[in-house]
């Protein structure tokens, strides 16, 4: 970085032109920060490493060590830091080249349990516009890894799009079966518009049902097994146009997303998979409250005659409809007697149709500290109907049955981590459903 530069950047936050003055301006206290130019960092990375914190006084000793703590990195060909009103903008003009960066997290969520991962991000290792991304998310009960390379010339010209591969393995305490699956999927994504755009995809995936317990449902036994499917599917997203005052969650924002896939094109299955998502947010006061609400619905059906499994299958609860314990929310076999002391059995199926609703109410309780989110919510979501040619163990309970709660809600997002925890009150479940009050989300990067 040339002094001028540091020279510069110190004229334009302080308001003053690039004169020599005699005495430094007084510092300031910003209470927004707006990060720009940057693609390969995060804005909170970018905020970290400058040192600069919102609420706290900025003058031009503070400006001129963030320009060289920024620049020391050697990611930086410029730097320049201004003010926009009470906003202090940072404007990057990131170093071109092959870049990576590797990430570890350890966590905890109610959901899985301690959870520990690991992140690989590259740009450009093949050149200009391309990149690959990784994941691998160890936790007690469940193992991910996910593994993507996407260039912005896919398949020619300047259409984008990649290769993604994943691996998935779930074993947990409250389920009657283990679940394991494997998938390739080699998509294209086209910008149909401004605000629009469209993915197709082509996948190839493997699934196995395995483990499933002795006292569980005659419809569950018959769908253990591994199976092989092929097919092809699209995706469509429409969201409002981006814009500053949108990020710092100012104005409302939205977006809407269509999923569809179909597979049969070899293999052992011959399904459709229907999913609708729309996300919302609007502002209700000029000092923080707001609400936003994310609405998700799905469908699975057999295009002839190969009827879906549990595999296929939805189940709610937990993150997904707060106060219910994780996948206990779906259709049901209960049969009577049928326990290994003579008791009761129920074994949840999943449901070939499924609608959720999760909804909350931002009430700004500590609007001068930056991250920290204080929430109310309200959840209501079902699954329902089972398509089976196997009979069930008992009595099969496949109506849509709504269930719904409410509670309070805290998250604390720092540049280390985010933390989120939520107490919830069931209002109105039904018979054998199991209850989580409280959900607890941690996890911290290193």
């Amino acid at each position: 970085m040339k002094f001028r530069n540091v020279l510069a950047a110190c004229a334009l936050a302080t308001g003053i032109g690039a004169v020599p003055v005699v005495s430094a301006p007084e510092a300031r206290v910003f209470t927004t920060f707006d990060v720009r130019g940057n693609d390969r960092f995060r804005d909170e990375d970018v905020i970290a490493t400058s040192g600069l914190r919102p609420g706290v006084p900025v003058g031009e000793p503070e400006i001129i060590a963030a320009v060289e703590a920024l620049d020391f990195t050697g990611e930086f060909k410029d730097v320049r830091i201004f003010s926009r009103g009470d906003t202090l903008v940072i404007l990057v003009d990131e170093a071109p080249g092959y870049s990576g960066g590797l990430t570890f997290a350890l966590g905890h969520d109610s959901d899985d349990g301690f959870v520990g991962q690991v992140g690989l991000s590259l740009k450009d290792p093949f050149g200009p516009g391309t990149a690959i991304d990784s994941n691998l998310s160890v936790a007690d009960e469940v193992q991910k890894f996910r593994f993507t390379v996407r260039g912005d010339q896919f398949w020619g010209g300047d259409r984008s799009g990649g290769v993604r591969f994943g691996i998935e393995n779930f074993a947990y305490d409250n389920t009657s079966f283990d679940y394991a699956a494997a998938d390739i999927t080699a998509y294209l994504n086209l910008a149909l518009a401004p605000r629009t755009g469209a993915e197709l995809r082509y996948t190839l995936a493997t699934d196995e049902i395995s483990s499933v317990d002795p006292s569980a449902s005659n419809i569950l036994q018959e769908e253990d097994g591994n199976r092989v499917s092929s097919g092809v599917g699209f995706s469509l997203i429409h969201a409002s146009e981006p814009s500053e005052a949108a990020a710092q969650l100012a104005e409302a924002a939205w977006s809407v997303r269509f999923d569809q896939d179909f597979t049969g094109l070899g293999g052992n299955t011959d399904l459709s998979y229907t999913k609708v998502s729309f996300y919302g947010r609007v502002p209700l006061t000029s000092n923080g409250f707001a609400l936003r609400t994310r609405v998700e619905l799905g469908h699975v059906t057999a295009l002839s005659g190969d009827d879906p499994t549990a595999a296929d299958r939805f189940f709610l609860g937990g993150a997904n409809l707060r106060g219910f314990e994780r996948a206990t929310i779906s259709p049901r076999d209960i049969c009577e007697g049928c326990g290994s002391n003579g008791g009761d059995t129920f074994t949840n199926l999943g449901g070939n149709t499924f609608a959720v609703a999760r909804t909350d109410l931002l009430v700004p309780l500590f609007p001068k500290q930056p991250g920290l989110e204080t929430f109310l919510f309200g959840d209501i979501g079902s699954a329902w109907s089972v398509d089976t040619p196997f009979a069930a163990s008992g009595q099969l309970e496949d109506d849509r049955k709504l269930r719904s709660s409410y509670g309070i809600g805290v998250a604390f997002r720092t540049p280390l981590g985010i933390f989120e925890s939520y107490y919830a009150v069931n209002a109105s479940g039904e018979d054998n459903d199991e209850e989580q009050a409280w959900g607890l989300t941690f996890r911290a990067e290193f």
